[in-house]
């Protein structure tokens, strides 16, 4: 075992403000483990690097020239560090005070565990579904369609595990990369996250390839964890979602066309390229109602002030 048991690893990306509470929820009750923490930053211009070099000295920073992406930026922690385990965090995250300490316990109990995922809780407190299995390609493509209009359809339930409620601990396909604690030396076997993953899908595929190597993935849902969710891409999210549609394509690509299915390549493709046109507007659509209605409100305030 090396210095510390544990590295916690946060991915930043212009969201300074986040990444401020994420450290504050960690050091205001720093785990028992021998930890350090790191900040890898992608080439923030929100002054993140300087705001944590002043704020809070005792982290490390790994300042990046250009945005490398999450899976290359979670692999400079992962290289870096000497730790038994790593701890894989978004900014927009805050840690409960006994999280990480469960976390190792938990590991430390199940020596076939190569990923852990805390139980993750929304902002409102209710919870995240994160712990999932690998998507059959029925239920990938029925949960692609009719998860956008009919999110219990029987294929969705199936992939997101919606039967099961979270609050027992139980090995699982895969878990969200919002907050993944990683046994070092299993990934080392694995040669860490692929990289080609620019953002998005490569937690899923970290698991299916630990999976393969004979490691476990547990779900722990003693550790908590809080997720406010996508806070450093939701100012681009058409760019967000054509990204996500490109990760999947080549999730699949890389590891479902090795047999037949390498026949269904073009059909894949097509269906992803319809499904992200389909969430783009849907999305464009959501944000027009919404400015229409915030409009509506002001204007209202505007005649409550004339009326008086």
């Amino acid at each position: 075992m090396g210095e510390f048991e544990v590295t916690l690893a946060i991915i930043n990306y212009n969201t300074k403000e986040w990444l401020d509470d994420c450290l504050k929820s960690i050091l205001k009750a720093p785990p028992l483990a021998a930890h350090e923490i790191y900040v890898v930053d992608n080439a923030s211009t929100d002054g993140s690097v300087d705001f944590v070099a002043r704020e809070y000295p005792e982290v490390h920073i790994i300042e990046n020239a250009g945005n490398l992406g999450f899976s290359a930026a979670a692999n400079q922690a992962l290289r870096t560090s000497h730790a038994t385990y790593v701890l894989v965090l978004n900014t927009d995250t805050m840690v409960d005070e006994e999280a990480i300490d469960i976390l190792v316990e938990f590991a430390d109990a199940h020596d076939d565990l190569a990923v852990a995922g805390p139980l993750l809780l929304n902002t409102d407190g209710t919870v995240q579904l994160s712990g999932r299995r690998f998507p059959s390609l029925i239920d990938a493509m029925m949960h692609a369609f009719l998860g956008i209009i009919w999110p219990s359809n029987p294929f969705s339930v199936r992939y997101r595990m919606l039967d099961w409620d979270r609050t027992s601990e139980r090995t699982v396909d895969w878990v969200s990369g919002a907050a993944m604690f990683i046994r070092r030396d299993a990934v080392r076997e694995i040669n860490f996250f692929d990289e080609r993953f620019f953002m998005y899908v490569e937690d899923m595929d970290l698991c299916y390839r630990l999976w393969l190597k004979g490691w476990k993935v547990y779900f722990c849902p003693d550790a908590k964890v809080v997720h406010h969710i996508a806070k450093s891409s939701e100012q681009s999210s058409a760019k967000m979602i054509i990204e996500f549609q490109r990760s999947l394509y080549r999730f699949f690509a890389k590891n479902y066309s090795h047999t037949w299915k390498i026949f269904l390549k073009p059909l894949v493709a097509v269906g992803l390229a319809l499904r992200g046109g389909i969430l783009i507007v849907r999305d464009w659509v959501t944000r027009q109602l919404a400015k229409r209605e915030q409009g509506t409100d002001m204007n209202k305030g505007e005649k409550l002030e004339g009326d008086e």
